[in-house]
């Protein structure tokens, strides 16, 4: 998240704007927005209607992903922490909505000022965002 923040300005000097969609409640925003501080829109999509709208995947993976999904998320947490002082938001309240089978994407859009949506990209909870140079990168190739 700290990279999209820090790419934020010139995004919005090319004429568009982050949004990031999350599977997060609006409880859950305000701890991170806490921790954060985000200058972007963020949606918050517990009940997952806007991604159904966009056709942005819901994964189910299995008690093996899920596995990876908790090895990954550990693994996130200590490196936003030791090496960028960030701290991720705890997986627990993820885990009493969705339990183990669940894996929800969140999802980055690109706006123009039209409102054109210029660029989607999702992961999951631990997956990596797009760089700043991508981003801009795909933002040129719709100019």
């Amino acid at each position: 998240m700290a990279q999209l923040r820090l790419g934020h300005a010139e995004i919005q000097k090319r004429g568009a704007e982050i949004l990031q969609v999350t599977h997060s409640t609006p409880e859950e925003a305000r701890v991170y927005f806490g921790q954060h501080q985000i200058a972007f829109p963020y949606l918050c999509d517990p009940d997952r209607e806007v991604h159904r709208l966009y056709g942005i995947p819901l994964a189910h993976p299995g008690i093996g992903g899920a596995l990876r999904l908790a090895a990954a998320s550990a693994a996130a947490t200590v490196r936003d922490q030791l090496l960028e002082g960030e701290r991720t938001p705890s997986p627990f309240p993820y885990l009493k909505r969705h339990g183990l089978n669940y894996q929800p994407d969140q999802a980055v859009f690109i706006v123009d000022r039209a409102g054109i949506i210029r660029y989607v990209y999702s992961a999951g909870p631990t997956g990596a965002i797009p760089s700043n140079a991508d981003l801009l990168r795909e933002l040129a190739s719709h100019a």
